[in-house]
C-alpha cells in the first residue's frame, strides 16, 4: 500500500467514531495483506488466490502488549500455497511497527511479490515436506468422519516455546482447523491447517497441516510460525523443534519457507488505543 493510500485508511478510520481500536487494527491488516501476490512460478504467470477473508484472528494480552493479529491464506488448485499474519507490534509512544509473518505450504518453492514500495520481501528457497503421520488409521470413507479424525490426530500434539527472555510457554491444539480443503487436487483425499497456540495468548506459535494421500493414507508437516524457539511432540515423545540459532534466525528459517519482516510504522489514529470517556 502506499503512503498516500495508508493516510487516506487512516483518515477514513478517524471519522468512523464506532469503530474501535481492535476493528481499525483488523483493517488495516487486510490492506497490508492485499499488497502481496504469490506466484507458482517464477514467470508470474499461475498465481495463488488471495482469500481475502481472514481464516483466523487473534490477540496477545500477555507478551504482545495489545497485538491484533489477522491470518490469510493464498490458494491454488484446491489446496493451501502459503499462510500469511499481519498484525501492528507497541513500537514506541504511540506508534506501531506493522509485522508480515509468512510460511510456504505448496510443496513447491513460491515466487512472493510485494507492491508496497518496500524493499524487503521474501524468497522461499524450497516448498515444504509431508511425512506418514504414526500410528494413523486410515482415512474415512465420510467426509464427516475425516474432519473427525483430523481433529483427534491433532489433538496428539502438543509442546511448548522459549522466547527471548527464556520464558517458557505451553503449546495447545486450537479445537477446530484454520482452514479445510475445500476441492482438494487430485491425489489429495482431504486435509486441513491447525494450529498449536501458547498460554500467553491465541496466536499460532507453530502450524500443523494434515492430508489424507492417496494411496499412503495420513500424512502431516509441522511448521514454524513464531520468532521463539518451539518444541513439538506428538502422542508425548518430542519429535520437532524449531530453535533459534544459525542458520535458523530470528526472521526466517534455513530454506526461508518461513520469513517474518518488520514494516510500516502506523501514527495517530490508528495506532492510538481506545480511551474511556472523561
Amino acid at each position: 500500500m502506499s503512503s498516500a493510500a495508508l493516510l487516506a485508511l487512516l483518515l477514513a478510520l478517524a471519522a468512523d467514531p464506532p469503530a474501535t481500536f481492535e476493528q481499525r487494527l483488523r483493517e488495516i491488516n487486510v490492506q497490508e495483506a492485499k499488497t502481496w501476490e504469490l506466484f507458482l512460478d517464477a514467470e508470474h504467470q499461475v498465481k495463488a488466490e488471495f482469500l481475502e477473508r481472514p481464516i483466523y484472528l487473534w490477540s496477545n494480552p500477555t507478551k504482545g502488549a495489545g497485538q491484533y493479529g489477522s491470518v490469510f491464506l493464498w490458494v491454488h488448485d484446491g489446496r493451501p500455497a502459503a499462510v500469511g499474519s499481519f498484525f501492528g507490534h507497541p513500537f514506541r509512544g504511540d506508534e506501531r511497527r506493522m509485522v508480515h509473518e509468512f510460511h510456504a505450504l505448496a510443496r513447491a518453492p513460491l515466487h512472493p511479490v510485494c507492491t508496497d514500495g518496500d524493499a524487503k520481501t521474501w524468497t522461499p528457497k524450497a516448498g515444504i515436506t509431508l511425512g506418514p503421520l504414526p500410528e494413523s488409521p486410515p482415512p474415512e470413507p465420510s467426509s464427516t468422519k475425516r474432519l473427525l479424525q483430523m481433529r483427534n490426530l491433532g489433538r496428539q500434539f502438543g509442546g511448548y516455546m522459549v522466547n527471548f527472555r527464556q520464558q517458557r510457554w505451553e503449546l495447545r491444539l486450537l479445537p477446530q482447523p484454520l482452514y479445510r480443503y475445500d476441492k482438494p487436487p487430485e491425489g489429495v483425499i482431504d486435509g486441513a491447517l491447525l494450529a498449536l497456540v501458547s498460554d500467553a495468548g491465541t496466536d499460532p506459535e507453530v502450524l500443523l497441516l494434515i492430508e489424507a494421500r492417496e494411496p499412503s493414507g495420513w500424512q502431516y508437516a509441522l511448521l514454524r510460525f513464531s520468532d521463539s524457539s518451539a518444541y513439538v511432540t506428538h502422542q508425548g515423545k518430542e519429535i520437532w523443534t524449531a530453535v533459534k540459532d544459525n542458520p535458523n534466525f530470528a526472521a526466517y528459517n534455513a530454506d526461508h519457507t518461513y520469513r517474518v519482516l518488520q514494516k510500516r510504522l502506523l501514527t495517530e489514529p490508528a495506532a492510538q488505543p481506545d480511551k474511556p470517556a472523561p
